[in-house]
């Protein structure tokens, strides 16, 4: 039994060496950026501060609050390195989850690759995926973004196979929908995937699509889904009063975000050289051609799937990378396809060294430039933000209330509970009773106007003073006031920290 076994698994492990390789790369390649940029983003520090509710059982809230707008997925995979490593307050704790994140997404796009071409083809999209600059920044960030491209496309590729190949696929296409969902709402997008995919797949497929269509597994499989997120669906129903609410108020956030902001239709188009790396880009060009010459079907689905998602975004008035990059799995194998094609005529050993060599040129220049970035570039704020918060920790009192712009990051960072500026000056002095500590910064573009002149009322600052400190960098400043300090240098006697 045990010999069995055995055999089986080192069979496995012959079979499907090259990804294991590929895993391993990427793995030691993305390990030591873990701890790039310095500090965690607002978004990020939002997540990460839901999973530490949760791991102290105060429930699926931020700062005391219950949470309708962030979906459940990723604060359970911070709550759950938590949990396992005993420490809620590392950043590098958190990137465990990030780093594994990574790696399934090049594992998801080997496999269903391998499955509709070959193997060859599913370590050249991987690969093309692992490599591609945005993939490769956003490695490091404790965000859903590379999440919700592995479980959207799981999503699309499993429809896929469940038309072209067999029904039961179907349940699995609509489970990894409701995961994609528990990730971001915009997974919302599958059904204008569907709305081109089906009449192409009744097209290309004839009889068979059209019987697997008419099967009660095609019927039934969405009550799969629906299984997976009704407990989500319930918990929004019995806080909120409404199931949909989360959805309903990500459907309006980027309509709202920066108003006075208007980018171009093509914004997106021009940025795929960016995203992609060039030449990743000339080859996802190519595999567009190739696709439509020969209508296979695999390669169609992806191009189609990548429209849909770079055309919904484009009519969107503010435009940002991270909203259509679930498009880069769709991309990367279409992107492949010509590569393994033209060196498909190559004997196996010279084969093999071609694409080695073509492979591992492609990783040194986008290595060359993403490297700078990983090692040089900080979040906005770092490190003098992060002096100010271990300031805090030893200056406030425990549970103390301090008020700033940036309050996901302070809460983050100081353990301590943290609320916004007022947007009215008329509200300030009232927040500031009900405050201990104010934060002021010139790194938050959210913050009022207001916020940063208050620092003006201080013509001098003590870094080692107990109630107002100012801690500076060559860019970035963050300031620590207490908050009866301020009332008073707003009344006029002008305090001195």
């Amino acid at each position: 039994m045990y010999r069995v076994i055995l055999r089986r698994i080192r069979a496995s492990v012959l079979k499907h060496w090259p990804i294991a390789a590929l895993l391993l790369l990427f793995g030691g390649t993305y390990a030591p950026s873990m701890n790039s940029y310095g500090m965690l983003w607002w978004d990020e520090c939002e997540y990460a501060s839901i999973g530490r509710s949760i791991v102290d059982g105060e429930g699926f809230g931020f700062l005391g609050n219950p949470n309708p707008l962030r979906p459940p997925l990723l604060p359970l995979a911070g709550a759950a390195c938590m949990l396992v490593s005993g420490d809620r307050f590392s950043d590098s704790v958190l990137k465990v989850a990030s780093w594994a994140f990574d790696l399934l997404a090049l594992l998801c796009v080997y496999g269903f690759a391998a499955a509709a071409f070959d193997r060859t083809v599913g370590i050249i999209a991987a690969f093309f995926l692992g490599i591609s600059p945005f993939f490769w920044l956003f490695a490091p960030r404790f965000m859903c973004e590379v999440p919700f491209m592995t479980f959207f496309a799981a999503a699309v590729w499993f429809f896929h196979f469940g038309a072209y190949r067999h029904e039961r696929l179907f349940v699995w296409s609509w489970i990894c929908l409701a995961l994609a969902l528990m990730t971001r709402y915009t997974a919302v997008l599958f059904l204008p995937v569907l709305v081109v995919s089906i009449p192409v797949a009744l097209w290309l497929g004839g009889p068979a699509v059209r019987r697997r269509f008419r099967t009660r597994e095609f019927i039934l499989s969405p009550l799969a889904g629906l299984v997976v997120i009704l407990p989500w669906f319930i918990r929004e129903w019995v806080v909120f009063g409404d199931p949909l609410v989360g959805m309903k108020q990500a459907a309006v956030q980027v309509q709202g975000y920066l108003p006075g902001v208007s980018m171009p239709r093509l914004f997106y188009l021009r940025q795929l050289p960016f995203m992609l790396s060039p030449t990743t880009a000339l080859l996802f060009a190519a595999g567009v051609v190739w696709a439509f010459w020969t209508r296979e079907r695999f390669a169609l689905q992806a191009f189609l799937t990548a429209a849909v998602i770079l055309a919904w975004f484009s009519y969107y008035r503010f435009k940002d990378d991270r909203l259509v990059s679930s498009a880069l799995p769709f991309m990367a194998v279409v992107a492949a396809v010509p590569l393994a094609k033209l060196t498909a005529g190559l004997r196996s050993p010279l084969r093999a060294a071609t694409l080695g060599v073509l492979l591992a040129g492609m990783f040194f220049l986008d290595f060359r430039a993403t490297r700078p970035i990983l090692k040089h570039v900080y979040t906005a704020g770092y490190p003098s933000f992060l002096e100010a918060m271990d300031f805090l920790r030893i200056q406030a009192s425990p549970g103390a209330l301090v008020m700033g712009s940036n309050f996901p990051q302070i809460h983050w960072y100081s353990g301590l509970q943290a609320t916004g500026f007022p947007g009215d000056e008329k509200g300030l002095r009232e927040s500031l009773r009900h405050s201990q500590w104010v934060v002021i910064t010139n790194f938050e573009p959210g913050q009022p106007s207001y916020a940063g002149r208050l620092t003006d009322y201080f013509k001098e600052w003590r870094p080692t003073s107990a109630t107002a400190a100012l801690f500076q960098d060559r860019r970035w400043f963050t300031a620590v006031v207490r908050s009866d300090v301020m009332l008073q240098a707003l009344a006029g006697k002008s305090p001195q920290p």
